[in-house]
């Protein structure tokens, strides 16, 4: 394990400890991308345990900081592997020469304030008249959909699963259609997406990718190539 990131083991377990059961604190070590998690507080909220891997999001956060002075990145929403939204922030270690070397993530499940806040809803609808649950109900649908569809990242559990089918589902999802409505121009704009947000620096990306699209392998790298030339 990194030195550096070694020093701030049992600054986990504090901010544990202080930001509650609700809010999951990780500690990755960058030195080994595929079993990234060296240590883990409040892990039931996204279900990953040590030596799960870190997600391409992170990854390509860490490579756009690296010549940057900027050491975090606050306030994005994430997505587990079960599909639940988290609000998330990222804290990047350096060594002593400057190098990102680990990440600190704190992710935050917002279900407790979301039983809140219908709670009071509910609580206030008892006196207000002219059937406005209805409307209520629907905007916080709208609301929420729209929170979940701003995700930027998957929170892998490790194992067999990366993540990436994960991401190609939920792109799916946000467009409305399913990988045989997708024409050539559909393909290559879910790759540009993926591109985007650094899914195919996680090894073995492209072949999930492919079973995910119902397209070969080659395919995948051709289009990527694509939208790499484009820029």
């Amino acid at each position: 394990m990194n030195e550096k990131v070694a020093q701030l083991m049992p600054f986990i377990d504090f901010l544990g400890a202080a930001l509650g059961s609700a809010t999951e604190v990780v500690l990755h070590d960058l030195t080994d991308p595929d079993h990234s998690v060296v240590k883990i507080v409040n892990g039931h909220v996204s279900g990953r345990t040590v030596g799960a891997p870190a997600t391409a999001f992170s990854l390509k956060m860490a490579e756009q900081l690296q010549h940057s002075d900027d050491c975090f990145v606050s306030d994005y929403v994430s997505t587990t592997a079960d599909g639940r939204p988290l609000q998330s922030s990222s804290y990047f270690i350096r060594d002593d020469e400057g190098q990102i070397v680990g990440i600190i993530c704190v992710n935050i499940d917002p279900q407790p304030f979301r039983t809140l806040e219908d709670g009071i809803k509910a609580f206030m609808e008892a006196y207000r008249h002219g059937g406005s649950e209805e409307f209520r109900d629907t905007n916080l649908d709208a609301v929420r959909s729209a929170y979940k569809a701003s995700s930027v990242e998957t929170l892998s559990i490790g194992g067999a699963e990366t993540g990436v089918a994960e991401q190609v589902r939920s792109l799916l999802g946000a467009l409305g259609k399913t990988s045989s409505e997708l024409d050539q121009a559909g393909r290559i704009d879910i790759i540009r997406r993926l591109e985007a947000a650094g899914t195919f620096l996680i090894k073995g990306a492209a072949a999930d990718v492919a079973v995910e699209l119902h397209v070969s392998v080659p395919s995948i790298y051709r289009y990527l190539q694509q939208v790499r030339r484009q820029g």
